[in-house]
């Protein structure tokens, strides 16, 4: 089972205020590089849309993202009901070495 890439697309929900998901999602990323099997989990912010975000993750296999969807943080994320999910999709790297 090798690495895995991750781009997922996000919207705010409607009546959402922008920046309170944009912290939220800082937060949601700040603890998630801390996951054992994370490799990069970074937050973008459309510039021509800011109720508009897209995650870039690199996990280590499918298992270690199948445990963050576990974890008290991303749980209390979901929780808060702040985005829906737009797209997902599951990468395989051709350039990348694994060591």
């Amino acid at each position: 089972m090798g690495q895995l890439w991750i781009n997922a697309g996000l919207v705010s929900e409607v009546n959402q205020d922008t920046d309170e998901v944009r912290q939220a999602l800082h937060a949601l990323a700040a603890s998630t590089v801390e996951e054992a099997g994370c490799i990069k989990f970074e937050v973008l912010q459309h510039q021509d849309n800011p109720s508009r975000f897209t995650l870039w993750e690199h996990w280590v296999n499918s298992d270690a993202l199948s445990a963050h969807f576990n974890t008290v943080h991303t749980l209390a994320y979901l929780d808060r009901n702040l985005t829906k999910v737009t797209y997902i999709e599951k990468l395989t790297c051709v350039t990348y070495k694994e060591e």
